[in-house]
């Protein structure tokens, strides 16, 4: 009998090990550039929207990469990047700011979106972290 290799079997629809660890990745990076936002403020306000906003895709990428090895590439990814969110969202919700229902949403619907598609995409390019 042959043996496949493990990185050749395809886990379930979500590969939960590694959702959780791009998920903590995504987070990190978040927390990271969230705390760097009030340096950008002092350069430019729209600079540190701009940063905030490319923190967010840049951490929801991340988050999704890990996605080769699950069945639907695109689920896990999105379901990842929720994740960072989610992780990170308890630390703004104490902040008048951070309760702003649009701008959760508008951050989930990105999340949502980055997510799946860098899961489909670092799937269908055949690379991607174990």
């Amino acid at each position: 009998m042959t043996q496949v290799p493990p990185s050749a079997v395809l886990v379930g629809r979500v590969d939960v090990p590694n959702a959780v660890r791009g998920a903590s990745t995504g987070f990190s990076i978040l927390l990271l550039g969230g705390l760097l936002a009030p340096f950008v403020t002092l350069v430019s306000v729209p600079a540190a929207a701009a940063w905030l906003g490319g923190v967010a895709v840049v951490a929801f990428a991340v988050a999704a990469r890990r996605s080769r090895l699950a069945a639907n590439p695109a689920l896990h990814g999105a379901v990842a990047a929720v994740i960072a969110y989610v992780l990170v969202l308890p630390l703004l919700l104490p902040f008048p700011q951070g309760r702003n229902i649009q701008q959760i949403l508008l951050t989930l619907a990105t999340a949502l979106v980055v997510g799946a598609a860098t899961g489909a995409l670092v799937a269908r390019r055949g690379s991607g972290s174990r």
